[in-house]
Parts: structure tokens; C-alpha cells; sequence
């Protein structure tokens, strides 16, 4: 499997776990100027935006380590651009990270927030 397909399958595993959680998938790959979101939920009060990671193996690290400084800038810019167009800017905001790897994911839960970078 390439890894474009491997990512596509991986935010589907991802999405499928968020909903048995009890979260509302709003949006996948939301893209604006400088960056890109690979979903987006509704988790309670909370719209939250995760990062997926999809692995075969640990062999070039783990997951939530390519999750670097600039990607976290990134996703917290595509994050202010939603907010912006959905009218949300007073929504309570999270940013997790989905690690999958051969199917298991690894759910970090506010990994990550707008005052980390």
C-alpha cells in the first residue's frame, strides 16, 4: 500500500474510533491558505482538531513525534481559518493526535493547545 492510501485509510480507522466515542465527524481534509486539517469533530462543547499519523511500523519513530513544532503551527492556523468561516471563534477548541499503526490507534487527547507554539 503507498502511503497516500495508507493515510486515507489510516483518518478512516481514525473517524470510525471518534465516532464510537461519541464525537461528530464535521469535516475531513479541510485545506485553507497554510494549512490543512485531517479531521475535524465535534466532541461535546469542544471542536476538535486531530492529526493522523499512520504507521506500518516504530522503525522511523513513532506517530505523534512527526507531529513537529511547525506542523502544530500549521494546524492551529487551518484551526483559526475554520473558526473564522464557521462563525465558532468563541468555541472551546482541542487538538489531539490518532496514531495509527497496523490497525491499533493511539488517541492523544489535547495533545497540543493554541499556547504551545
Amino acid at each position: 500500500m503507498n502511503t497516500r492510501a495508507e493515510g486515507v485509510t489510516g483518518e478512516q480507522t481514525v473517524c470510525e474510533y471518534m465516532k464510537r466515542r461519541g464525537m461528530r465527524i464535521l469535516e475531513r481534509n479541510f485545506i485553507c491558505h497554510g494549512g490543512e486539517a485531517d479531521i475535524i469533530a465535534r466532541d461535546g462543547a469542544y471542536i476538535v482538531f486531530t492529526e493522523v499519523k499512520s504507521r506500518n511500523s516504530d522503525k522511523y519513530g513513532v506517530g505523534a513525534e512527526a507531529v513537529t513544532l511547525t506542523k502544530r503551527r500549521r494546524l492551529i492556523h487551518t484551526a483559526r481559518c475554520y473558526l473564522y468561516m464557521h462563525r465558532l471563534t468563541d468555541a472551546d477548541v482541542r487538538f489531539d493526535i490518532a496514531v495509527v499503526t497496523r490497525g491499533e490507534v493511539e488517541y492523544l487527547e489535547g495533545a497540543f493547545d493554541l499556547n504551545d507554539v
